[in-house]
């Protein structure tokens, strides 16, 4: 039986501390959101989506321009903002219908009207055609690891010839993992009585931090024929990743 309490969690986050879910920082607790620290929440996604935009031009492809946009976990909209100005069109993919609500409200205040939310599956049936830019950042890390596999794969899929992908994943801890962490992980039903049990005395909800097998990513990659790439390391609090810029070479290009 796959793990669902991560779908459930982030619903919970969607709907009591939506900013907070997407950037655990104190700050951007609902209780303590201000304006200005609202309008920084944003500035943050703009400088991501120009850092990320830069890294494409630098060591992908020097004239890269993003025509339709994918955000996968796109939350209240941080990116989705900023994509939408680069961009002739940009889907938002979320598995908490709360935060779609929230990120749409964002939208509707900038007065944007080239953007469309959709709710996520592990098959993501409901996102139509391709895409030139699919894009996920500390996503993917809190999805039990054969359902992101799964997730990884299709959002490959997405991407059409030419187009580039950016995804981030864990793939290790710098710390070695407790007994809680192993029994969460290896004791069936733990996760779900333990969400429960969170929910009834009005505990935040947990924010599983998952490791892939990279071969197992790159396998994914390379049956797609994509040939080469970059990527860059992160470490969010010991969850050690890597951000994968791809490029899906072209339909007349041999490989």
């Amino acid at each position: 039986m796959s793990d669902r309490t991560t779908d459930s969690a982030w619903e919970r986050y969607g709907r009591e501390d939506p900013y907070f879910g997407v950037l655990t920082d104190e700050k951007y607790r609902r209780a303590r959101l201000t304006e200005a620290q609202k309008a920084e929440f944003f500035s943050s996604g703009t400088a991501h989506v120009a850092g990320v935009i830069s890294t494409i031009r630098h060591h992908i492809d020097p004239e890269f321009q993003i025509d339709r946009a994918l955000d996968f976990g796109c939350g209240v909209g941080r990116l989705v903002v900023p994509l939408a100005a680069v961009a002739r069109q940009v889907t938002g993919v979320d598995v908490s219908t709360s935060m779609l609500e929230e990120a749409r409200r964002n939208c509707d205040a900038r007065q944007l009207r080239n953007v469309e939310f959709v709710a996520s599956d592990d098959r993501l049936s409901l996102v139509n055609g391709r895409y030139n830019f699919v894009h996920s950042i500390i996503v993917i890390q809190h999805i039990p690891v054969e359902r992101g596999r799964a997730i990884f794969g299709r959002l490959v899929d997405l991407l059409q010839d030419g187009g580039v992908g950016v995804l981030h994943v864990t793939y290790a801890k710098s710390y070695r993992p407790g007994w809680k962490e192993h029994v969460k992980k290896h004791v069936p039903l733990v996760r779900p009585l333990l969400a429960g049990w969170r929910a009834r005395r009005k505990l935040p909800p947990e924010m599983q931090m998952n490791a892939y097998d990279l071969n197992a990513l790159f396998a994914i990659l390379q049956t797609a024929r994509i040939a080469d790439g970059y990527l860059q390391f992160t470490d969010h609090g010991g969850a050690l990743g890597v951000v994968l810029y791809f490029r899906k070479p072209p339909s007349n290009d041999d490989g």
